[in-house]
């Protein structure tokens, strides 16, 4: 622990180099740059560096047209990937900050470091890198391997890195005696991690339909406007809080003049689903709803987007991996807990394909996704340290043949 407390202010110092780089999930020039930090970072710690080309990403427009956009490649680090313990590392280099937005620099304050990706989650890709060095050094070292899968696209929902993440999983799975997935999203602020997570998907709807004069040929026009409200108001009523189901209709662009029969409209909305089989209720009730409404309006309107992220129940062997991480805990004084979210991130992606995994590894911090994101400065060794003590913990158990989970 000494060791790493020594380290601490270059952690620090590290997580504030790469924060202060906007890398925002459409800066494309923006994580390349902080890609090339992570390479620097990364590739002396592992034996094999690799980019996987991803993408382009469909994209709808403000005016309903669908465009491409290409997408930086997503970074593998890998080593001793013949080692009886595998460990797969995931995090991402993008955030939800634009490159023209205002919070773009870090500050500490007292115990906080603020700045735009600090806890989620440049901090938490630093902390992997510590553990890594560790690993590298420790008598461990031949008997655990590891990949280091970084993507670019994970505040957008993972929508191309997504089937990548499950390749590697499964790989990992196939290769080796026991392999958990370890992801580093920050922990709250007390240190609670996130347990069992809600599945999601983003989709948008496009409407066109034809523009006419609102006082000479009103009747004549298809109005794109009126057919996305009605749409939006049917796919609202979906949301059921019991059922754990929840449509949340986030953008409506369309429209102009007034004395116009708005020809185009695009709405984007995200859904939050419990059970895997309410993905595809939620898709054919969608389908349902635009189908009909096409029929009685004259408008076209098309449903883009998928489910990128499935549920992640709290599963038998996932709750004997937290209760182990709550037992490495206790050596080191912590009081692990965790609780269900409606948040998803990529465990959600791991779990899906058969890998269990612990997705709130990283530093402790909070207000993520706002102007006032903030790690805690003391947990850089803190959770540096109850992953190194994870790690050697499982390697305790398998080498006297009692998989822990």
């Amino acid at each position: 622990m000494s060791q790493l407390e020594a380290r601490a202010e270059q952690m620090v110092q590290q997580t504030i180099e790469l924060c202060d780089i906007n890398s925002g999930s459409y800066n494309l020039a923006g994580i390349q740059q902080v890609q090339a930090h992570f390479k620097a970072l990364f590739a002396p710690l592992a034996d094999d560096y690799r980019e996987i080309e991803l993408g382009p990403l469909e994209r709808v427009t403000d005016n309903a047209d669908v465009s491409q956009l290409p997408l930086a490649p997503m970074q593998v680090f890998q080593s001793r990937p013949q080692a009886p313990l595998q460990l797969l590392f995931t995090g991402h280099s993008d955030t939800v900050f634009p490159k023209d937005c205002d919070f773009q620099q870090c500050w500490t304050d007292g115990n906080l470091l603020r700045g735009p990706g600090t806890a989620d989650m440049k901090g938490g890709l630093v902390l992997v890198s510590e553990v890594l060095n560790w690993l590298n050094h420790s008598e461990l070292k031949d008997e655990v391997g590891f990949t280091v899968a970084i993507s670019p696209d994970e505040e957008i929902g993972s929508p191309c890195s997504g089937p990548v993440l499950a390749q590697l999983a499964k790989h990992t799975l196939d290769n080796s005696q026991f392999a958990i997935g370890m992801t580093y999203e920050p922990a709250l602020e007390d240190g609670t991690l996130a347990g069992a997570r809600k599945g999601s998907g983003n989709f948008s709807i496009t409407a066109k339909g034809k523009s006419t004069h609102a006082g000479r040929a009103f009747f004549e026009g298809r109005n794109a406007v009126a057919a996305i409200a009605r749409v939006t108001h049917e796919l609202a009523q979906l949301s059921d809080e019991a059922a754990g189901l929840s449509v949340n209709i986030g953008q409506i662009l369309g429209g102009g003049a007034v004395n116009i029969v708005p020809d185009t409209c695009v709405c984007r909305f995200n859904v939050r689903v419990k059970e895997p089989e309410q993905q595809q209720y939620l898709l054919d009730q969608a389908e349902r709803i635009l189908q009909q409404a096409s029929a009685d309006t004259g408008v076209e309107l098309q449903l883009h987007g998928h489910f990128n992220r499935p549920p992640k129940p709290m599963t038998e062997r996932q709750l004997a991996l937290f209760n182990l991480l709550k037992q490495c805990g206790t050596q080191l004084g912590l009081d692990i807990q965790w609780r269900a979210t409606g948040g998803c991130c990529e465990g959600n992606n791991l779990a899906a394909a058969g890998l269990i995994n612990i997705d709130t590894l990283g530093v402790r911090g909070a207000n993520i996704h706002t102007d006032q994101e903030f790690a805690c400065l003391d947990s850089f060794t803190e959770r540096t340290a109850l992953s190194i003590v994870l790690i050697q913990t499982l390697h305790q158990h398998l080498k006297e043949g009692q998989l822990p989970c």
